[in-house]
């Protein structure tokens, strides 16, 4: 279902959609099941709708955008494919996870395929600045994952590097592809700059909030179990400030349900973290950022795609999925 801040661009969004199940067609049946099974499971395309956005806010013309936005979403898609094989995670978008419904080998390898995929799409786009911009971006967003296996297993992961990671893994995305549609628009370097900027500390905000979902969201509008964050061992910024906030007794108690990961001790966890300030803490964070967005937008010109774009920014301020 579309958001309001998508509604002016509804015709490029359907092309998107039609253009992403002909990308991952293959004459290996398996290949497109498997991949056509990720891509119609949902998702929000807020990638795509991001560089579109960006791309018409900035005059673009050409005929490329769609070609650009399906490279950036199969990106995120492969992204998505790999994560949950590492993660062990079993729900993805309120369904199975691909590891989950085949198995670790078809995760990986339909994940490569759809990287493949992704890649085919950028070497088509005339500007090679574009692809550079891309491969350098999809090489982050690895980094980012080898950098916090590296870190979760040191038991060392401070606030400074739950910055970086977010920055690679989520954030990343999100500044290649405003970066990508400003350069695809031939924009002046100023707003090449401004809209990355922008883009970055959205993702920054995405990852944020999604973080706080999962100690305060609602499965049934999720689709993400609560506490599966901490329930698969993972150090997000909550918990993290949770350990720094939390007095002796309940810092105990923490370290211990962290060892153990027993749904029981959920309840009881949610509560510390709020009752310690670690949640208003990650909110106040999350507002710094969007903040952020909001004043490099106004490098760009002024059209109902910026608008649409500052629409963003405080749809997902009070994002609940």
């Amino acid at each position: 279902m579309l958001k309001d801040f998508q509604k002016h661009i509804n015709k490029e969004l359907l092309q998107l959609e039609k253009g992403l199940i002909h990308s991952v067609k293959s004459d290996v049946d398996l290949a497109t099941e498997v991949s056509f099974y990720i891509l119609k499971s949902g998702g929000k395309r807020i990638r795509p709708t991001i560089a579109i956005l960006i791309a018409y806010a900035l005059g673009y013309k050409g005929k490329e955008l769609i070609t650009l936005s399906s490279a950036i979403e199969l990106l995120h898609t492969a992204t998505l494919i790999h994560d949950d094989v590492v993660d062990e995670s079993d729900i993805r978008r309120g369904k199975k996870s691909i590891h989950k419904k085949w198995d670790n080998a078809h995760g990986v390898l339909v994940g490569d395929f759809v990287y493949s995929k992704a890649f085919q799409l950028m070497a088509s786009l005339n500007n090679k600045e574009i692809i550079k911009t891309l491969a350098n971006s999809t090489n982050k967003i690895s980094e980012g994952e080898v950098l916090q296996l590296k870190l979760i297993e040191s038991n060392k992961l401070r606030e400074e590097d739950y910055y970086e990671i977010i920055g690679r893994k989520t954030a990343e995305l999100f500044k290649a592809s405003a970066l990508s549609a400003a350069l695809l628009s031939n924009a002046n370097n100023k707003l090449v700059e401004a809209s990355g900027n922008f883009a970055f500390s959205l993702g920054m905000v995405f990852q944020l909030r999604d973080d706080l979902l999962d100690y305060s969201g609602n499965k049934e509008i999720t689709g993400k179990i609560t506490g599966k964050d901490f329930m698969e061992g993972k150090v997000t910024l909550p918990l993290i400030k949770a350990f720094e906030f939390s007095s002796p007794k309940d810092l105990k108690f923490l370290n211990e349900a962290f060892k153990r990961r027993d749904r029981n001790d959920l309840e009881k966890i949610i509560n510390l973290f709020n009752e310690c300030g670690s949640m208003e803490y990650v909110e106040n964070i999350t507002e710094e950022y969007s903040k952020k967005c909001l004043d490099f937008l106004l490098n760009l010109p002024d059209s109902h795609f910026r608008d649409s774009l500052k629409d963003i920014v405080l749809n997902m301020k009070k994002r609940i999925n």
